[in-house]
């Protein structure tokens, strides 16, 4: 008898994905992820129990890996861009591949690949990778073309993202006072009134030590 007890717990938390034991090829990836590419268990987990994801982001990540070395990024990026890429893979991937086959989605590895550097490489923000991807959803095209096409490239140039803090430290009087008076949580305000300003573009850690400066 008790034996059979704990089989409806288990039954219970396997509804969760968590308790099933791994098999021996999905537990080898489960510890490449975790240990290698510093992917937390949770994503790891979702990639390494799931052949379809895997298998996809195992090339995008070997295409990602590619154009690190032909631009010699180093070493330094690779957790970034594991951890990166994974996020990608294991939310916005995986929500298309509930729907449909590999072979039917109409982007690729290698451009999740792109999509993925260009967001460490500072060219776009992560909020606009997403944009970007849903565009990639519907058509196919190269994240590169529908960044350029639709001007989306971020706005890390401090002559262009000054300006913008300026008008807003100007228009909200009362939140410059609070914040000075200590209210420090309205840094977050101020910095997401210029984001908004510009369309999500402006780059936030940019946006931040501005912001932060000038309220000073």
């Amino acid at each position: 008898a008790t034996e059979s007890t704990p089989k409806p717990q288990a039954k219970k938390v396997q509804i969760d994905g968590e308790v099933v034991a791994m098999s021996e090829a999905e537990q080898t990836l489960f510890e490449k992820y975790t240990n290698e590419l510093g992917l937390n268990s949770e994503i790891a987990n979702t990639l390494a129990r799931d052949e379809q994801l895997s298998s996809f982001y195992e090339e995008a990540y070997d295409r990602l890996h590619k154009m690190w070395f032909v631009s010699r990024m180093g070493d330094n990026k690779k957790e970034f861009s594991s951890i990166t890429l994974a996020n990608i893979v294991s939310n916005e991937v995986a929500r298309e591949l509930k729907q449909m086959q590999a072979d039917e989605l109409k982007f690729s590895a290698k451009q999740i690949a792109e999509l993925v550097k260009m967001v460490d490489d500072g060219t776009i923000s992560n909020k606009i990778a997403k944009q970007v991807f849903e565009e990639m959803v519907k058509s196919g095209e190269n994240p590169s073309a529908i960044v350029e096409a639709k001007g989306l490239v971020q706005i890390s140039d401090p002559a262009k993202i000054l300006p913008i803090i300026d008008e807003i430290i100007a228009k909200n009087p009362d939140n410059v006072a609070k914040f000075k008076a200590g209210n420090s949580k309205l840094l977050g305000f101020f910095v997401g009134q210029v984001l908004k300003t510009t369309g999500g573009k402006a780059n936030p850690q940019v946006v931040n030590e501005l912001v932060a400066q000038k309220l000073k």
